[in-house]
């Protein structure tokens, strides 16, 4: 969000009795502000809202579906970001060609690299998600998501050549994406339960507060959608399983940790735990699709994926071996 935007706040969003506090707060696909609304502390985001139709339309399914599942979320009582009505009766509107967004905010700081809380802690704190997730009812997928099993088709297509011009990296892709599919299909994912996942539950997006800090919460939902719990422990630990930011390989006592604190709360049959393998490095081949999808280079990662790929044996090894 702009210095202008920020500096001359909106009449309509006066009107809506919000003003903005110093200081922004980093977004994935947006910019963000502390705002105030009738004393409550919210995150005011906002975007620009495309001119094409359809791709207006899509963004505001996304948008009410987002805001209708954290709504359910924070009946549920987790703590996470609860929408704000402030724009007649509603939590986001899109208005003056831009797309505001107005959730609660959740204090703390994010837990990032820090030791403390632990692995173990945070794996505790997805399994508390994914207890209330499960009370929580939506409509449907989430519009404009890439879902796993879709990774494969997209990375199998045309759109990979495009965004990977190199035949050698195209191939090992093209490879990878094929024993994706294969790997689904023999774990039975089609037929497995769901839920809606965070998505991007990394270290990054809990926030701990306390003295000791102490998980307290889970912030960024721009990932959330309907797919099996294995795949939220995976995608979560593709980032924050790794011994820091830009290792190529995990740390089984990461891993092992994080999986052995959800399942002190959630059980987690051996067989399920041993798939773990295959939701770290799908998470990885996600990205690229997703990337491949927007025409953009799509290869940065490829050797976290072959590392996982490669190791997987030792990784559900010691995931099962870590289990109560």
């Amino acid at each position: 969000m702009g210095d202008d935007v920020v500096a001359g706040i909106p009449g309509y969003l006066r009107e809506a009795g919000l003003s903005v506090a110093p200081g922004s707060i980093p977004a994935w696909e947006a910019r963000a502000v502390l705002a105030d609304w009738h004393g409550i502390r919210g995150v005011l985001r906002c975007r620009p809202f495309p001119e094409a139709a359809a791709t207006r339309a899509r963004l505001l399914r996304d948008v009410d579906w987002l805001h209708a599942f954290l709504s359910g979320l924070a009946d549920a009582g987790f703590p996470s970001p609860q929408p704000l009505p402030a724009f007649s009766g509603r939590s986001w509107t899109a208005t003056g060609g831009l797309l505001w967004e107005l959730v609660s905010y959740l204090p703390g700081r994010e837990v990032g690299w820090d030791s403390q809380p632990t692995m173990g802690e945070v794996g505790v704190l997805l399994a508390r998600y994914h207890a209330a997730a499960r009370r929580v009812r939506v409509a449907g997928q989430r519009p404009g998501v890439i879902p796993i099993a879709d990774v494969p088709a997209i990375l199998l297509s045309g759109q990979l050549a495009e965004a990977c011009p190199d035949p050698e990296q195209a191939a090992m892709i093209r490879h990878l994406a094929a024993r994706l599919s294969a790997d689904l299909d023999s774990l039975g994912h089609p037929a497995d339960n769901r839920l809606v996942i965070h998505g991007d539950f990394t270290n990054h997006n809990v926030i701990a507060d306390g003295i000791p800090p102490r998980p307290v919460g889970v912030i960024d939902f721009e990932r959330a959608h309907i797919e099996v719990p294995l795949a939220d422990i995976g995608y979560g630990l593709w980032r924050s399983g790794r011994p820091r930011q830009d290792a190529s390989d995990m740390d089984l006592a990461r891993l092992t940790a994080f999986v052995r604190g959800y399942a002190s709360t959630i059980a987690v049959p051996a067989e399920t735990a041993g798939a773990l393998a295959v939701f770290l490095y799908g998470r990885g081949l996600q990205m690229i699709a997703k990337r491949a999808q927007a025409g953009h280079a799509a290869t940065g990662i490829i050797a976290q994926v072959q590392w996982t790929v490669d190791n997987a044996t030792a990784i559900s090894d010691a995931i099962v071996s870590a289990l109560p």
